[in-house]
């Protein structure tokens, strides 16, 4: 009788030391939902284009109102240019006749690989922290905080040129956002009086 009380007391000694090390293990670990810091800004382009018309974005035709993700690579046809906004980033211009790659993150920070044609970039100064880069494989124009905005063209030697007659148009800009989809967002962040080289600063 007292061999088989002692067997079960050592049964039940180590069950108990078992459930004891379940739950310190459990109370060590950290708690996934606990909050801390601040959440992460999610930044989401939205497209308008010239009179609606549809673009060429990663291959398939996209019109005002489509979503661009990180890493896209966007090509206008002749005639037809377009807007990509970036919320509180800023916004970025593709002249017709153009094809770019743009590649965003939550920080603000845009680059723009101008691959053919002209592109301009349009900082929202003091939103966030991150700057806007114009590029090509042998040149490279960024915003910082004495200039908000960089544009230009791929010259033949891959350098950057001047844009010609600076940008996009107030009467092509108008286009674009009467018939685009929450277009007037970004009407104040597009004009600028010509000052869109990107040499100028």
């Amino acid at each position: 009788m007292n061999l088989r009380r002692m067997k079960a007391l050592k049964a039940l000694a180590v069950f108990l030391a078992f459930s004891f090390a379940q739950v310190c293990v459990q109370a060590s670990l950290p708690n996934a939902k606990a909050p801390g810091g601040q959440p992460q800004r999610v930044i989401t382009a939205r497209l308008t284009t010239k009179n609606n018309q549809p673009i060429t974005v990663n291959g398939n035709a996209v019109g005002t109102g489509g979503t661009i993700l990180t890493g896209a690579t966007i090509e206008t046809p002749d005639q037809v240019s377009a807007v990509i906004d970036l919320g509180a980033a800023g916004t970025v211009e593709v002249e017709p006749g153009s094809k770019i790659q743009i590649d965003f993150d939550e920080n603000g920070n845009v680059r723009v690989k101008v691959i053919r044609g002209c592109a301009l970039t349009q900082k929202k100064s003091n939103v966030l922290p991150g700057e806007m880069e114009l590029y090509t494989d042998n040149a490279s124009e960024k915003t910082d905080k004495n200039r908000n905005h960089v544009g230009g063209c791929i010259l033949p030697n891959g350098q950057l040129g001047p844009l010609p007659g600076g940008g996009i148009s107030g009467g092509e800009l108008t286009g674009i956002i009467a018939g685009g989809v929450g277009g007037a967002i970004i009407i104040g962040a597009l004009t600028r009086g010509g000052e869109t080289s990107g040499s100028t600063p």
